[in-house]
């Protein structure tokens, strides 16, 4: 009896034993589930934030392929990536402007190695770009971002020094314009009435003209690239802050003399009222940006960025000069009224003139406020 009962203990206990190596087996298997593949989680995204930083700082020293590797490949290291392991691949694509940059570790196992798993390599990787500033969308006069809404100048005695661009279409309506430069858009390019003048070349995916006295350089029936607006909004809010000139809320300039060689950033709204400005540099409203007035000058080694980060900007009034550049990239830029005369240029998603006699003259020392080059990680 006794021996008949201890056989049966004694293999109840060895199935007992074998469900509890099983069970020891499985539940490294699910530490080994959240210890270390957490732990491949980790060492990936901090892969990826080397990745990027190396990427973004080689592309400044683009186009130098081998100035831009070594420093990617330091930059890599200064964020931890072991010296051997990164790959750096410039021109990217067969462009110059283009570095790409791959980063790889080994991450080492702890529990994984019950199951026979020793480790697993990870890797990141980033593709930076660097682009000029000066061109694209700052290399017009008057430039139309929209898709969908057609650049119009409507009126009589409008004069653009300088080169217009829409991403939709342009249309001339009137008597005695004139555009010095190009007028170019990604859609149809129309020009109707009399004495109108693009003194150079008049291009879209298709070209009408219609009145008399017109005048045009050259015609080219094919569609204008198109054409992208930059954001950095960002690096000014930065050095804004650094300097103390950061605000909340609307702020108005009422006829004072503003040194903008340090950025003006307001969180809100901004009005300005016949003030004179002198410096390089921007005054930059997340919303929108009024201008009342006249006497809206600048000193003559002033360049001024006017922007708006997400609103409109308006000139009201009659007669008024403004020296600057406006930027309105997802906003509409609006002259109210005649004789209007902006030395500078007027860049925004949608523009609209309204009134005669309005000058928009570009000149080749009103772009000093832009930084000369920017980066961008594209990958």
């Amino acid at each position: 009896m006794m021996r008949s009962l201890w056989k049966k203990m004694k293999g109840e206990l060895g199935q007992s034993t074998i469900l509890l190596a099983l069970s020891i087996v499985v539940l490294c298997g699910v530490v080994a589930m959240v210890v270390d593949v957490g732990m491949v989680g980790v060492n990936r995204e901090q892969l990826q934030t080397a990745a990027d930083a190396a990427a973004l700082a080689g592309a400044y020293d683009l186009p130098s392929a081998s100035a831009a590797q070594t420093t990617a490949i330091h930059y890599a290291e200064l964020n931890g990536v072991e010296s051997g392991h990164t790959s750096v691949t410039t021109p990217y694509n067969g462009d110059s402007k283009k570095i790409e940059v791959v980063c790889t570790e080994t991450v080492e196992y702890t529990f994984a190695r019950i199951l026979g798993y020793t480790s697993k390599v990870v890797s990141a990787r980033a593709v930076a770009e660097k682009t000029g500033m000066n061109g694209g969308a700052f290399g017009f006069a008057v430039f139309s971002g929209n898709d969908s809404d057609t650049l119009t100048f409507n009126g009589s005695g409008i004069y653009i020094d300088g080169s217009a661009h829409a991403n939709y279409r342009i249309k001339i309506n009137g008597s005695g314009q004139t555009i010095t430069g190009n007028a170019e858009a990604v859609s149809t390019v129309t020009a109707n009435g009399s004495s109108i003048t693009v003194g150079g070349t008049f291009q879209g995916s298709s070209v009408t003209t219609h009145g008399s006295g017109i005048s045009i350089g050259n015609t080219v029936a094919s569609p204008a690239a198109f054409l992208e607006m930059p954001n950095f909004s960002a690096a000014i809010e930065a050095q804004a802050a650094a300097a103390g000139t950061k605000y909340t809320g609307t702020q108005t300039f009422n006829g004072s003399n503003l040194n903008l060689d340090t950025p003006i950033y307001v969180d809100g709204n901004v009005v300005i009222n016949g003030s004179h400005f002198n410096g390089t540099g921007f005054i930059l409203a997340t919303g929108d940006i009024t201008f009342n007035g006249s006497n809206l000058k600048n000193s003559s080694s002033a360049s001024i960025c006017f922007y708006s980060e997400t609103g409109d900007i308006t000139i009201n009034g009659s007669g008024s000069e403004l020296d600057g550049v406006l930027y309105a990239p997802n906003g509409t830029i609006t002259m109210n009224g005649s004789g209007q005369t902006v030395n500078g240029r007027v860049i925004a998603d949608k523009v609209n003139f309204n009134g005669s006699g309005l000058q928009i003259i570009s000149g080749s020392n009103d772009l000093g406020f832009l930084p000369s080059s920017s980066v961008r990680l594209i990958e």
